[in-house]
């Protein structure tokens, strides 16, 4: 008897929704070794682009796909490992969406339904009818209009099938400039390499993330990426992690804005292009709480940049909640003895806050580190900065000397772990005083007393990395309901130096303080 059931389905099905003259195409991508860019070489490579060319193309793009994929649903739920994977394109990203109420639509994460997505390719067809294109604000300058929409509109559209079936693996994945008829053979890629990567994506482990863009590097570009120094920041929607993307995106660096909502993260990639820096920044979700979206960001670097140089682990919470108008009424003024009198008054933690700021503050980082060494060791000048706190020095506040010992000691992160588990326990049997662990901002506290220890660790199992960790003041955070000192900018000042310092001889497995190298301590 044949088994009724599938196991992965793949999505190919595709049409440029114009006429193209492959010769000027051709002549364009030689010129520019690229895909071409500009309306006015456009209207030379597009020869004739008329409604039903382009309603064609949606209808087979988008509305065929999607009637493939509804049609084939019953089998696949009765599969244990079903994957959907919709071969997509790098030209429908949101970030070449030009016009602004169709990005708005899709990039809407709470809002985005099918619906919404058949609002924009209907407004889309009646402007293309209308002759209104250009008048607001479709994309004409990167290639065929119908095809770069219907493209952004599959990649939703796999969003919001990765939000209704939660057990399965849906994906879109752009295979390359593949040499095909629609390119009219002028890409870079064989069909052979362009399938690979559709099949790497068909074939991810079980568990593997969903609601993905894959993207390829092309081998032609190895080399020319190889030049340019690419980094990765976590927890960078706002704060200092915004921050230290601006600098570094400012210096030339190309930098992946990572955060957990995927909303606030493109919002906050919008915030900075407009301070033009559209071609040094690129964003990812990741929530370092998560393995698998920490394993499909170090897939997404590889597969689009080949290497990484830079990861700044600035993601953390404060593992409590705040009565923010008691602490506002309180005139904080950032000392030792405020926070003791003053913030111990207004800040409530919990056991499951406490493990929500380990997870994140320490694990996070490490795991993150650990996913994302096999690609700094592809750099000529790694460098690590882990976002730590002055909190984090053994002297000050951990008054335990078996537990600064072990910790000045540890030379694994199971050692480290060992520790973490062992304050958690104390923390959910109420023995945090009696055993000599801090019990102001605790959780908070042995998060970045960890980091700092790891820090050390991972320095010295890397001798050719530059790592060190680093506390970049007292700074207007939400953390803190922005009563520091000093602005996000100012704290991102240090971070980015250490993680632009130049090759050679660079500092590592040391903690900064103010700018200055401070004993751990």
């Amino acid at each position: 008897m044949l088994a009724m059931q599938i196991e992965k389905t793949v999505n190919n099905a595709a049409v440029a929704g114009a006429n193209v003259n492959y010769e000027i195409l051709t002549a364009a991508v030689e010129k520019s070794s690229d895909w071409p860019l500009g309306e006015e070489v456009w209207n030379e490579i597009i020869t004739s682009e008329t409604y039903d060319m382009v309603q064609d193309c949606l209808k087979t793009n988008y509305y065929g796909m999607k009637a493939m994929v509804e049609e084939l649903l019953p089998l696949l739920n009765l599969s244990d490992s079903a994957r959907v994977v919709n071969v997509s394109s790098n030209l429908g990203v949101l970030e070449i969406m030009t016009c602004k109420w169709a990005k708005e639509v899709l990039s809407d994460v709470e809002k985005l339904s099918e619906e919404r997505v058949e609002l924009v390719l209907n407004k889309y067809l009646e402007d293309f009818r209308d002759g209104a294109l250009k008048t607001n604000g479709w994309p004409t300058y990167i290639g065929p209009s119908a095809y770069i929409v219907s493209k952004a509109a599959m990649n939703a559209y796999t969003r919001i099938l990765a939000k209704n079936y939660p057990t399965f693996c849906i994906n879109c994945v752009h295979p390359g400039f593949v040499k095909t008829d629609i390119t009219g053979s002028t890409g870079f890629s064989t069909p052979a390499q362009g399938a690979e990567n559709v099949v790497r994506v068909a074939l991810l482990p079980t568990g593997a993330s969903s609601a993905l863009l894959f993207y390829v590097l092309l081998e032609e570009n190895r080399t020319k990426n190889l030049l340019i120094e690419y980094a990765v920041v976590t927890g960078a929607n706002k704060g200092i992690g915004l921050a230290i993307c601006k600098l570094l995106a400012s210096k030339g660096v190309m930098v992946v804005l990572t955060a957990r909502d995927e909303k606030r993260g493109l919002e906050a990639l919008e915030k900075l292009k407009e301070s033009g820096l559209s071609d040094h920044l690129v964003f990812h979700r990741l929530d370092v709480a998560d393995p698998a979206t920490i394993t499909c960001l170090a897939e997404f670097v590889k597969n689009r940049f080949g290497k990484l140089d830079i990861l700044v682990n600035n993601a953390g919470i404060g593992g409590s909640t705040m009565n923010h108008e008691a602490l506002k009424a309180a005139k904080v003024s950032g000392t030792e003895a405020d926070l003791e009198a003053v913030w111990s008054k207004v800040l409530i933690e919990t056991y499951e806050l406490a493990e929500e700021c380990l997870k994140i503050n320490y694990y996070g980082a490490k795991t993150t580190a650990e996913a994302l060494i096999p690609l700094l060791q592809l750099s000529d000048s790694p460098r690590i900065v882990n976002i730590s706190s002055s909190m984090g020095k053994l002297q000050q506040y951990i008054q335990s000397e078996q537990r600064k010992e072990a910790l000045r000691d540890a030379d694994t992160g199971e050692k480290i772990d060992e520790l973490t588990t062992e304050f958690l326990k104390d923390f959910k049997e109420g023995s945090l005083e009696s055993k000599g662990w801090p019990t102001f901002l605790s959780a908070y506290t042995i998060s970045k007393v960890a980091m700092n220890a790891y820090t050390r660790i991972l320095a010295k199992k890397h001798p050719n990395f530059c790592i060190n960790c680093v506390c970049p003041g007292f700074v207007k955070t939400d953390i803190n309901n922005n009563t520091g000192h000093s602005s996000p900018e100012e704290g991102a000042a240090i971070p980015v130096k250490l993680a632009l310092w130049p090759n050679g001889g660079a500092p590592s497995g040391l903690f900064f303080v103010q700018g200055e190298p401070v004993p751990f301590e």
